[in-house]
Formats: C-alpha cells, structure tokens, sequence
C-alpha cells in the first residue's frame, strides 16, 4: 500500500512539473515584445551584435544587410511612423534590422537612414526587416508574404519603398 501511494505522489509531482514547464513555455511563446536581430546577425540565428547597420545596395537595386541578406518593408507600417506594425510572432518571423547609434548608406544607396524605438533601422520612412525564410545572401523568398516586400530602388534611379497593395492582416 505504501508503495502504491508514493508512485503516486511521485506521478502527481511529475505532472505538476511538466505542467509547469509548459506553462513557462506558452507565457514566454505568447510575449508581445519583439524580438529583434541585429545588423552583422544571420537573421536564422537571432544571435544579436552590436554595432551599426550598414544597408548596402544588391543586384537589381534590392537593398541588403552587411551580410548580403535580402530588407524587406512591411504594407501595415506607416511610413514615417516611431514603432513597427510587426510585433511578437511577427518580428520573430521577420527580425528587424537593428542599430546602436545611426545606420549607414553603403556604395550606391540613397535616401534617408534613421533607426525607431529599438534601433529598427528605416529607410525612406519605411522600417526595414529580414525574412526568416531566407537562408544565404541573395535569397528573396519573403516578397509578397503576408504584406512583406523587398525594399528595392526604383527604377528612375532613386529610391522608395516598393510596398504596394492594401495592409495585410497575416499577423
């Protein structure tokens, strides 16, 4: 008999402590703070590192990280806003480009750098992400997904952000 009960106080202790670590687990899937990705970082990583963003301009006018890795902008952002529209399960798909102190134009690239709350870079107005789908430098899997474009210079030879189409409600 006594064996009996302490398998089952050890079964009940057992349940109370993976319901705790699920618990633990869902309150920390569920946070709305973004999780941000800094300039120099693999976006798959989400290993941060300080320093400034450099924006660089890639093949066919595509805008990229310092490590090649494709920008996008995001339809559901308000150009010249202080905050991104993409937060929590959105920022950890789409990390925002990130910089301690003022970002920097590479070769080639014109218009406006500036950074918002949480040092998320922006160009032109526009806050700029990477797609966790894109795996090496010059991958571009994220355009046109849930709202997502790649942030490219216009054709006439200046830049602007290339969102078009109404907000997406993805996130």
């Amino acid at each position: 008999m006594r064996t009996m009960r302490l398998s089952s106080v050890r079964r009940t202790g057992l349940a109370a402590v993976v319901i705790a670590c699920g618990v633990l687990l869902v309150a920390g899937c569920s946070s709305s703070s973004s999780k941000s990705v800094t300039a120099g970082a693999a976006a798959t990583t989400g290993a941060p590192s300080a320093g400034k963003a450099t924006v660089l301009l890639g093949s066919s006018g595509v805008l990229t990280d310092a490590n090649g890795m494709t920008l996008y902008t995001f339809d559901s952002d308000q150009a010249g806003a202080t905050t991104s529209a993409c937060t929590g399960a959105c920022a950890q798909a789409w990390p925002p480009l990130t910089a301690t102190g003022t970002p920097t134009a590479g070769q080639g690239v014109t218009g406006a750098l500036a950074t918002i709350s949480g040092g998320q870079v922006t160009w032109n107005g526009h806050p700029l992400y990477r797609w966790m789908g894109d795996k090496k430098p010059g991958d571009a899997t994220g355009d046109g997904i849930n709202g997502f474009h790649i942030a490219k210079a216009t054709a006439a030879g200046g830049t602007g952000a290339t969102t078009t189409g109404a907000p997406s409600a993805g996130y």
